[in-house]
């Protein structure tokens, strides 16, 4: 019977174990839910406060120069070939698809 008791205990003392460890585990996800709307408010000021990476400043820095130096013609010779690059390739597909249907019906006949 002595033996039965010490098992007993045993299995008592192990439970206890585990329950003290859950309540830890608890204890802290309950300490980081708490302090958790702190942190996420010094993460977005750090990181409105941050600058941007030094690539992205030179990018957006060419880009100024770029649209400094363009003069307004040269937009719009730059938008005219674009369009006509745009139709020029709306033709191309349509006589493309105009020879395969007369493939076709040459094949079908």
């Amino acid at each position: 019977m002595a033996k039965l008791k010490q098992g007993n205990l045993f299995e008592e003392d192990l439970e206890l174990i585990a329950l003290r460890e859950k309540q830890q585990k608890l204890k802290k996800a309950h300490q980081e839910i708490i302090q958790l709307p702190a942190k996420l408010a010094k993460e977005k000021r750090e990181l409105e406060s941050t600058m941007p990476p030094m690539a992205e400043i030179r990018e957006r820095q060419q880009i100024n120069e770029f649209e400094k130096n363009l003069s307004r013609g040269q937009i719009e010779n730059v938008l005219r070939t674009q369009r006509r690059s745009v139709a020029l390739t709306f033709l191309l597909l349509v006589a493309m698809a105009m020879l395969l249907l007369w493939a076709y019906q040459i094949m079908t006949h």
